[in-house]
């Protein structure tokens, strides 16, 4: 329980680093003398008989203050010699020289790198950016170590322009990424750096070259490189729907699964070695080590990978030593090392999802395992498989409505049939990448028998995410939701260990916690009043909320599949909705808005509050302005940008508050 401890408050000191922003130097003075009160509280709990709690306590104090300066070290700015500093000393546009360190999952119109700085204006500097290119771009397609010279300002990652919407600025500060650059005619190619990325991606390519001889498909290789090499970028978003529909995205993300079957297999191969006693056992612990760790190098290093094999590392090295750890404690520790490596994955989803996963299925093992419907070991398999899928679900279940807002009721139907359509699908796919170099016609067998068990797992998913009335949507979830709803769960678990007084108090208090919660959430949600223009780049969208309704003006053609509209209703706990036509003139709370839209008429004796400029409207702005006098000018992201920045400039010299929402996101009346 200790190194549990111990764990916890190095979470908890990262989680006050990230909030608090602590100045470094602050943070390596407190963790120092930390440091020096649990080692005098060390040696004087040894000349002590009874033992009392301080060196516990200081422990516990110098992993926190270890958690603070973890983050503060790895926090990219907090680094002398970070790009953003050398661009602060001169305004006009550098030269930033770097390398491309990984490929990001591109969307509709752009591919997206990551790109290392090595000098900014020929001075070292480090740092990551955001590389975007567009997808019709003949140079779209870059590769890690490939070298470039960007003649560009990075400007900062463009954060959400609606109201609870995914904040892609933030997730990307999470990862040290705080700018980006559109690439467009502003970079020169230059010479390949060959370094580990470079290496890495090479052997990757050259893995994924060695299956053109099978002619599979686009789909069928996008999922053949997915599960033995990590990289889901080319997964079409059909594809990815019917797995999240179906509740089996985790298949697509290399993970403690894939990683634990290929170590149940290895441990099966590698059984004869045990023979060789002592000799053996460390050769077989070596074997396991290095196979694990250099298929996590051909995956990339992906986070979700590294995990896994470092939590199956210290497995692997307990049962050489013949010790029984407990495996809480071996959890513990591999997530205690992952973070000293890189305490931002503590942010991340996958990260939190894996352990959270984990977790629940070693917590209660001692409840499932008792589940014996049959003598016989086949049936029990699948029993085994539907248990530790549900435990697995229910670990996850509040960070899923959380964060994904769904959840799939039929995925403990799909997961009985995938998990061992994957375990087959995984070793015949490591099997066919060694045959694609030592043996092609067998190889060419194995890789039929590969993309049948692929299209028959495909298939099957599609089917079960055909079932739309069993996948649960648009749940409004909120933080205080998702930790009341863990200690339901956590009550529960204890109340089916120990079923007894206290336990039964303890989940009636977490119930009526929920409920609660529950209440006041509705409750303040409900007694707020707000008036938005959105951020639409298709149509106008403005939203009335009064009380528990809303009322959204708009000219869109189909508003039903309109994603701002789905969202804003779903944060905001919205029980009625109202569509109703955009109006040239709106109230709200005494306030007159004034809408010109591509007509340009408006009546010279009206005096608004706050003028709204929608479809690039050709109107002189200084003379309309003159006219009317509005207190305010906004322009909804419809509008063309030579416009916006012409009227942006009137505004500035007239001294009238201007908000583009194409550049500042949404506006709130307030």
């Amino acid at each position: 329980m200790i190194i549990i401890r111990i764990t916890l408050f190095f979470v908890l000191g990262i989680c006050i680093a990230y909030h608090s922003m602590l100045n470094q130097p602050l943070v390596v003075g407190l963790t120092i003398f930390a440091f020096i009160f649990t080692v005098a509280s060390y040696f004087f709990s040894l000349k002590s008989l009874v033992q009392k709690p301080f060196f516990a306590i200081l422990s516990w104090l110098f992993a926190f203050c270890l958690g603070m300066l973890s983050f503060s070290l790895h926090y990219a700015p907090n680094n002398p010699s970070h790009y953003s500093y050398l661009l602060a000393k001169n305004d006009s546009i550098p030269v930033i020289k770097g390398y491309i360190s990984e490929r990001l999952k591109p969307n509709d119109y752009n591919e997206k790198y990551f790109f290392k700085i090595q000098t900014v204006n020929s001075e070292p500097a480090t740092g990551k950016l955001l590389l975007t290119i567009a997808l019709d771009d003949d140079n779209s397609l870059l590769y890690p170590g490939d070298a470039l010279a960007l003649i560009e300002k990075p400007k900062p990652v463009t954060k959400a322009l609606n109201p609870n919407q995914f904040d892609y600025a933030t997730y990307m500060a999470k990862q040290n990424v705080f700018h980006q650059v559109k690439l467009k005619g502003n970079y020169v190619k230059l010479e390949q750096i060959k370094n580990f990325d470079f290496y890495k991606g090479e052997l990757r390519r050259s893995l994924i070259r060695s299956f053109g001889k099978h002619g599979f498909s686009a789909e069928t290789m996008n999922i053949i490189k997915a599960l033995l090499l990590g990289q889901r970028q080319d997964i079409n978003e059909e594809l990815r729907t019917n797995y999240i529909d179906a509740g089996v995205i985790h298949i697509l993300a290399i993970s403690g699964l894939h990683i634990g079957i290929l170590f149940y297999f290895l441990s099966i191969i590698l059984k004869p070695l045990n023979r060789l006693k002592k000799k053996g056992k460390l050769l077989q612990l070596l074997i396991t080590i290095v196979f694990l760790w250099s298929f996590a190098i051909i995956t990339g290093l992906a986070a979700s990978t590294v995990r896994a094999v470092v939590m199956l590392s210290f497995v692997s090295i307990g049962l050489y030593f013949n010790r029984n750890t407990n495996i809480f404690n071996t959890i513990a520790v591999s997530m205690l090392v992952l973070l000293l490596a890189k305490p931002n994955f503590l942010f991340d989803v996958g990260f939190q999802l894996s352990y959270a996963a984990v977790f629940a299925i070693v917590w209660m093992q001692p409840l499932y395992k008792k589940i014996r419907i049959s003598k016989y070991k086949a049936v029990n398999y699948f029993i085994d498989i539907v248990a530790i899928s549900f435990v697995a679900q229910l670990g996850v279940l509040p960070l899923s409505l959380y964060y994904f807002n769904q959840f799939p009721l039929l995925f403990p139907i799909a997961n009985i049939v995938v998990i061992p359509l994957v375990t087959v699908l995984l070793i015949m796919g490591i099997l066919t990448l060694v045959l694609n170099f030592v043996y092609t016609d067998l190889a060419l067998l194995t890789g039929h028998i590969l993309k049948l068990i692929i299209g028959i797992m495909n298939n099957f998913i599609k089917w079960v995410a055909s079932f739309q009335d069993f996948v649960v949507k648009e749940i409004s979830f909120t933080a205080p939701l998702m930790v009341s709803l863990y200690l339901i769960i956590i009550t529960t678990i204890l109340w089916l260990f120990k079923k007894n007084y206290k336990q039964s108090m303890a989940l009636l208090g977490s119930v009526i916690l929920f409920q609660c919660v529950y209440i006041g959430t509705k409750w303040y949600t409900k007694s707020k009043s707000e008036f938005i223009v959105f951020n639409d780049w298709n149509s106008n969208l403005i939203a009335y909320k009064n009380s528990n309704r809303v009322i959204f003006y708009t000219n869109d053609s189909a508003p039903e599949k309109n994603y701002n509209i789905s969202t804003y209703s779903k944060s905001s706990f919205i029980d009625s909705t109202t569509l109703a036509p955009l109006k040239n003139m709106l109230w709200y709370n005494q306030k007159k808005i004034l809408i010109i839209d591509s007509l340009g008429a408006y009546s010279k004796t009206m005096r608004p509050d706050i003028l709204l400029l929608t479809h690039s409207p050709k109107i002189n702005l200084d003379l309309v302005m003159n006219e009317l006098k509005p207190k305010a000018v906004i322009a909804d992201a419809s509008n063309y940008k030579s416009y916006v920045q012409r009227w942006k400039a009137t505004c500035r010299k007239k001294r009238i508050p201007f908000h583009a929402t194409a550049e500042k996101g949404f506006y709130k009346v307030e």
